[in-house]
This record gives C-alpha cells, structure tokens and sequence, in this order.
C-alpha cells in the first residue's frame, strides 16, 4: 500500500532530475539572423568593456588621491607625528619601548666584554680615534634597532674619505637620533651631555669610545669641551655635534649654537649637514616611555660637505644660515619654516 502509493512520487521525482541535468542544444538560428544580431553582441562587449575600464580608472585615481592625501605633496609627511595616534596604541608602543630598552642592554652584555679585551690593544695602535671600538658599537646599535625599525642612509656619495676629520652638524629630535647615525659607515666621536654617563652599561661604552662630555650650564665646561673637540679634528678624528643643543618637540628646526661652527673654522676642516627625518615620530621628545610603529622608518640624509675655504670666507651668521637652510630643506614641509632665528 505504502510502496505504491510512493512509486508516482518517485517517478516525478525523476523525470524533473531528467530535464534538470540532460543538456538542452539550443535552438537552431539561421545564417540571416547571426549577421543581424552579431553587431549587437558586439556593440554590448564593447559598452561592458568600457564601462569596467572607467570603474578601474576611478579606482585608480581614488588610490592614487588616497596615497597622496596620507604622504602629503612632498611625499615625506610619513616622518611627520600625526595629531591622533590609532586608539589603543599607546600600551602596545609602550612595551616596544620597553623590549628596545631590553635589546640594547642584552646586546650590550655581550658587546662589553668584546670592548674590554680589545680596549688595550686599540690604545696602543690607535689612541686617538680608537675606530676598531666605534665600529663594536656601531654593530651594537644596528643590531638592536634592527627588529624595530629600519634605517636607510641617503647621499652616502657626500661623506668624506673615511680619514678626513670633519664637523657632522644634524638636527635633533628624538633618542632615536644617536642610533639612527650609528648607520653612518664613518668613526666620529660625540659631543654628549655628561649626565648620559650615568646610565648602566652605556656609559662604559661612552667612556671607552672617548665620547666627549659638556656641561651644559657650566661655562667653564663648555670652553673645555670646544679646545677638546679641536684637539680631537686636528689630529684626524671627525665629531658629531647637535647644533640645536636639544631635542626639538615639532621636530621644526630651533636655534642653532654657534659652537660646531666655530670648531670647524678654527680647526680647519669641512662641515657636513646631516637631516634625520622619522626619529621624531617613532619616540617624540619627552615620551621617551613610548617607541611608535612606523613603516616608513627613519631616513638619515647626508648632504654635500661645506669646504674649509667656504667656512673661512664666511661670517658665522652666514655660515649658521646656510647650514640650517641646508638641513631643514630635506625636511618635511610640516617641519619648515620661512625664517629661522640663528645662534647669538
């Protein structure tokens, strides 16, 4: 009873899978109703075509409108500390603040007593410069900031013979700025506050790469510290100094000193302008707690050196004006500014 009253469901079941799956041939269409309808099919390809080339077009252009909104006209404003940082940012830059800090401490543990066995050696055959220790130290920073951020030195071609004492002179924004410079393939050594000693681990190696120290607020330091760096540029060691004298918060150039200047023209050697451009927004000045992500990473700018006879030829206030115009004109737009109050 069952199995028969189910045998029509069955059956109708089936031959709907028939019509479903059997393909159908189409139907017949004669040679007189191809060519009418071949120029319509046509004319329809054509007008789908070009309507997915305008929507690709627009696409285009609303991309390209979007990457140049985010880089700014100059395509450096990816250097620049946005005003509003991603919500929920801060924890994370927080504790890669805090993992850099433990990375150059770890690297520097191991680094250290590389730098006291050599140490000895490297007084007997190079007092002065000691390069052999720089170079440690330069392995030291690139391998700490190396899971971090990257670092690209641009214009390399205007650095000078590795054996030709010089005065570097960049602008200062950011912590960052000391271990971006260890890039530079050169040895020079640094003007640095002599607070910095202090710290654990660093201040040894400060002391044993002869790291010059000043006073800031101490007259007295600060005549030392010029006779010293002299001392240092005429018997073939470069310096870096900050003209600025400290960090800048906008990461807009500030006044300059006239000390590095002053340094090369009594010394007699060139100058090279150095801009560093990122720093500012992976930590700004005074968060030095947080160390921000930034794809674009830090770019170190190396312009053509100043010559001794162009020191000599100029004023300080000529020559502080030059050099300032020089650094700040490979800085983003957001970070210049039409006039610039020079050193007194």
């Amino acid at each position: 009873m069952h199995a028969a009253s189910g045998f029509p469901r069955v059956l109708a079941f089936g031959i709907c899978a028939c019509l479903i799956l059997v393909p159908v041939d189409p139907p017949a269409v004669s040679s007189s109703q191809k060519a009418f309808t071949a120029p319509l099919r046509l004319r329809g390809a054509t007008l789908r075509s070009a309507r997915c080339e305008e929507r690709c077009h627009a696409w285009r252009c609303e991309a390209s409108a979007a990457s140049s909104k985010g880089q700014g006209a100059d395509g450096m404003e990816r250097f620049v500390s946005p005003e509003r940082r991603v919500p929920g940012h801060a924890p994370l830059a927080f504790f890669r603040a805090f993992w850099l800090l433990m990375t150059i401490f770890a690297v520097g543990i191991m680094t250290l007593p590389v730098i006291g066995l050599a140490l000895p050696v490297v007084n007997r055959r190079d007092p002065v410069r000691r390069g052999f220790i720089d170079r440690l130290i330069m392995m030291w920073s690139k391998i700490s900031v190396w899971p971090f951020f990257r670092v690209q030195v641009l214009g390399q071609e205007n650095l000078l013979p590795e054996k030709q004492a010089c005065v570097y002179v960049a602008n200062h924004q950011s912590f960052m700025d000391i271990l971006s410079c260890y890039h530079l393939p050169r040895v020079f050594k640094w003007v640095s506050k002599a607070s910095i000693v202090k710290i654990p681990i660093i201040g040894l190696a400060m002391k044993a790469t002869h790291t010059i120290l000043i006073q800031r607020e101490d007259k007295r330091s600060q005549l030392a510290t010029f006779r010293e760096c002299v001392d240092f540029l005429q018997k073939d060691t470069s310096i870096f100094v900050f003209p600025e004298g400290t960090r800048s918060a906008s990461g807009a150039l500030i006044e300059f000193k006239k000390g590095p200047f002053a340094m090369a023209k009594r010394a007699g050697v060139p100058l090279v302008p150095i801009t560093i451009r990122g720093t500012g927004r992976l930590m700004p000045s005074k968060k030095e707690y947080f160390l921000f992500r930034n794809s674009a990473g830090v770019e170190v700018v190396v312009h053509p050196p100043v010559s001794v006879k162009e020191i000599q030829d100029s004023s300080d206030t000529d020559l502080i004006s030059r050099v300032r115009d020089t650094i700040e004109s490979a800085l983003p737009a957001a970070q210049r500014r039409e006039s610039a109050p020079l050193g007194t």
